[in-house]
C-alpha cells in the first residue's frame, strides 16, 4: 500500500514547479504570452513583451506552464540520479543549506531523493516513514503579493486536477513573515485519485517559499496536526 501511495504522490509533484505563467488561453481563442504580476478584483494583470495588460479572469480558459510540459520519456525515479542539494536529517532535525532553512520533523521521517530528483525546482522533499505523507519546499523568485502567487498555484493545480476545491484560506505567520495558508482538494486526472493539499506561501524580498504538504484524502485529517507542526517549525538559517 505505501509504495502505491508514494507512486501516486510522486506522479503529482509537478504542481510544485515554479508557477511562472507562460501562455494564457482566452475564450475567444486568443493566446497571450506573459507573466501574471497581480490580481485586481476580477482582472489579472499580465506583463507581456508589449507592456502590461489587464484581462478579466472569467475570460481565461487555461494557463499553460512550460515547466509542466513533458521533458522526456525517461522517468526520473528509475534513473537513480540525485540532485546536488546540501541537506542533512538527524533525529528529526532537518537542515537545508541549499534553501537556507531548517525544520523539525517527526523522528521517523526520511529524505525522499527520488521525488526531489523528479522536479528541478524542488529544494527539499521529505516523506513519512510509511511513505503516505509528503513535504515539499519550492523556492521561487517572485515580486508580487502572496495572494497573486496563490492564484498561480491554484491555476497550476487545476491544470492537472479535476474537481478542484479550495476549502480554506487563512492568513498565517511563518518564520516571522505574514503569509497565506491554503487547504485544497483535487482529483488527479491521470489516475482518478483524490489528493488533499496544505500549502503555505511565505513571501520574502523578491522571492517566495512554498511549503507543500500532501497526502491521499482519507489520510489528511490524521496528517494535518503533523503538517501544521512542521510548518510552524520552519526557520530561515542565519547568514
Amino acid at each position: 500500500m505505501r509504495k502505491y501511495v508514494l507512486t501516486l504522490i510522486f506522479a503529482s509533484v509537478f504542481f510544485c514547479l515554479p508557477a511562472q505563467a507562460e501562455e494564457f488561453l482566452l475564450k475567444d481563442g486568443t493566446k497571450i504570452t506573459g507573466t501574471l504580476t497581480g490580481v485586481s478584483g476580477g482582472n489579472l494583470q499580465i506583463k507581456t513583451a508589449y507592456g502590461d495588460i489587464s484581462v478579466p479572469r472569467a475570460q481565461i480558459i487555461s494557463i499553460t506552464f512550460t515547466e509542466n510540459q513533458p521533458k522526456t520519456s525517461e522517468p526520473a525515479a528509475s534513473s537513480g540520479a540525485v540532485r546536488p542539494v546540501m541537506e542533512s536529517l538527524h533525529d528529526g532535525k532537518y537542515i537545508n543549506q541549499s534553501g537556507g532553512f531548517t525544520v523539525t520533523l517527526p523522528a521517523d521521517w526520511k529524505l525522499a531523493p527520488d521525488v526531489l530528483g523528479s522536479a528541478p525546482s524542488l529544494v527539499a522533499a521529505l516523506a513519512s516513514a510509511d511513505e503516505t505523507r509528503l513535504f515539499l519546499v519550492t523556492p521561487e523568485n517572485f515580486v508580487g503579493t502572496a495572494d497573486t502567487y496563490r492564484v498561480l498555484v491554484e491555476t497550476q493545480i487545476k491544470t492537472n486536477f479535476t474537481d478542484y476545491q479550495e476549502l480554506e484560506q487563512n492568513d498565517v505567520t511563518i518564520d516571522g513573515r505574514k503569509g497565506l495558508r491554503m487547504v485544497s482538494v483535487g482529483t488527479k486526472k491521470s489516475s482518478g485519485t483524490q489528493f488533499k493539499f496544505l500549502i503555505f506561501i511565505v513571501p520574502y524580498e523578491g522571492r517566495v517559499m512554498r511549503l507543500t504538504f500532501l497526502t491521499l484524502v482519507p489520510f489528511f485529517n490524521d496528517a494535518l496536526p503533523v503538517f501544521e507542526k512542521i510548518a510552524a517549525s520552519y526557520q530561515t538559517l542565519p547568514k
